[in-house]
């Protein structure tokens, strides 16, 4: 692997390697990363910049690391606000747990990154100020709800980041910036100290620029300091499910039929599949249903663990953003979706993982592929609704459609950058896997990224 000279310009990896080496000074890192932060300060990627340095020795996994933090995992002494005017001032007194894993291997802040208002949407509006910008195309958005993050990412501010996915957040602006998303099995990280609006969907996830720094910070994430041992599958085998590649964009389809083409020439085994009884009704109306009825439990019970903390009906009143308005107002005093029609959508939920299951086992797939996002990045006028061919339509469904699969399911899955529309934007390649194969999904998806960067033609 090569080693660019400039700092804003290594990996994860290769800044480990500089700092615990002594090639470079955490003190030189942190100067080089915030002049980069500083002159891409348009981009909005951050909400509170730290830089904090750190007292850990050169031995952890993480030596001397700056990560970008998204703006609803606490870190003590940092302002955690999810965007929301309530919790403006809100100031954590202990870290998350996931924050506490990463600073026990070394590694230090870059700052709090902008998200979508409570992490309730895909195009990165929020109340504290103007939503992040793509570095791709700074006329579009970063897309969301973890904006801030993926933008810091992919203009190299930083060389990796935490976000949180519920619906497609974390994999969403990674796909739209360019970068590595992922989203692990249900569970599978730490979930105190985050802002939740959604207990059996929200996650913490992670951001990259390869596949490889997003296995080491797993490794952190998890609790793991042995190297993950699962190599990839001699010849992988993938699941191309046929609704999730229907009514592309189709520069979109262009971009990740090619990539498809370019993994069955490196040998990589693919079909096709039509997937009997699949409803994208049931699957959509699962996605934003469940976290519905749990978001105000949720928010709730994170808010009780700080003292000094406003109420849940305060936070929920406040919020500022149309179209989370629209989403909150309604849980306002105990309201929202009945039980009776959140156990439908949980019912559903299993009902597409016992069918997906069913179909990976038929197959002997590894994983299923897709593209991640219908359609490339928004312009950075669009706010909740998109003029689509067939017309009008929801900018939040759009833009989750794929992800919200694994998301019901509990699913890990994973996007990787396919390559760019004619027009610059970038597209992702989403796999997915069956839950718990988190590791086999990573081996995977390191394989296929060397294989679309050029960098593995096996």
């Amino acid at each position: 692997m090569s080693r660019p000279s400039e700092p804003a310009d290594w990996t994860l990896a290769q800044a480990v390697a500089h700092l615990r080496t002594g090639r470079t000074t955490p003190a030189a890192y942190r100067e080089a990363l915030a002049a980069r932060t500083h002159e891409h300060a348009y981009l909005n990627a951050y909400l509170h910049e730290t830089f904090q340095g750190h007292e850990a020795g050169r031995d952890g996994l993480l030596s001397g690391v700056l990560l970008a933090v998204k703006d609803n995992i606490d870190v003590a002494g940092v302002p955690t606000t999810a965007g929301t005017p309530a919790l403006r001032e809100h100031l954590p007194s202990h870290s998350s747990t996931v924050w506490e894993r990463c600073a026990r291997a070394g590694a230090a802040l870059a700052g709090k990154t902008a998200l979508h208002e409570l992490a309730y949407g895909t195009t990165g509006h929020h109340a504290l100020g103007p939503p992040a910008l793509n570095p791709c195309a700074p006329d579009h958005l970063a897309g969301g709800s973890s904006s801030g993050t993926a933008a810091a990412v992919a203009a190299h501010l930083v060389p990796a980041g935490l976000g949180t996915d519920t619906g497609g957040s974390v994999r969403i602006p990674a796909a739209l910036c360019g970068i590595v998303g992922f989203r692990p099995t249900l569970g599978r990280y730490p979930a105190n100290g985050v802002v939740r609006v959604s207990t059996s969907r929200d996650t913490v996830g992670v951001m990259a620029r390869d596949v490889h720094d997003v296995r080491l910070l797993d490794r952190v994430l998890t609790g793991s300091q042995a190297r993950a041992s699962t190599p990839p599958p001699r010849v992988p085998r993938a699941v191309l499910p046929a609704p999730l590649w229907q009514d592309l964009d189709p520069q979109v389809e262009q971009v990740c039929r090619a990539a498809c083409e370019r993994l069955s020439a490196a040998g990589w085994e693919l079909v096709e599949r039509a997937l009997p009884g699949f409803s994208w009704h049931g699957v959509l109306r699962s996605a934003t249903l469940v976290p519905a009825r749990e978001t105000r439990c949720a928010l709730a019970g994170y808010l009780a663990r700080h003292s000094g903390a406003p109420e849940v009906d305060e936070v929920l009143r406040a919020v500022s953003g149309e179209d989370v308005r629209e989403l909150v107002l309604p849980l306002l005093g105990g309201g929202g979706p009945d039980r009776t029609a959140y156990e439908e959508a949980l019912h559903r939920a299993r009902l597409l993982a016992s069918r997906l299951d069913a179909l990976r086992g038929r197959e002997g797939a590894h994983v299923l592929l897709a593209p991640t996002t219908t359609l490339p990045a928004p312009g950075k006028d669009v706010r909740t609704t998109l003029v689509l061919p067939s017309g009008e339509a929801s900018a939040f469904l759009t833009y989750i459609r794929n992800t919200a699969v694994a998301a019901v399911t509990g699913s890990p899955s994973i996007t990787v950058p396919a390559s760019r529309t004619g027009t610059g934007l970038p597209v992702g390649l989403l796999l997915d896997a069956a839950p718990g194969a988190d590791t086999t999904l990573l081996a995977v998806a390191e394989r296929a990224a060397g294989v679309l960067s050029g960098r593995e033609g096996v």
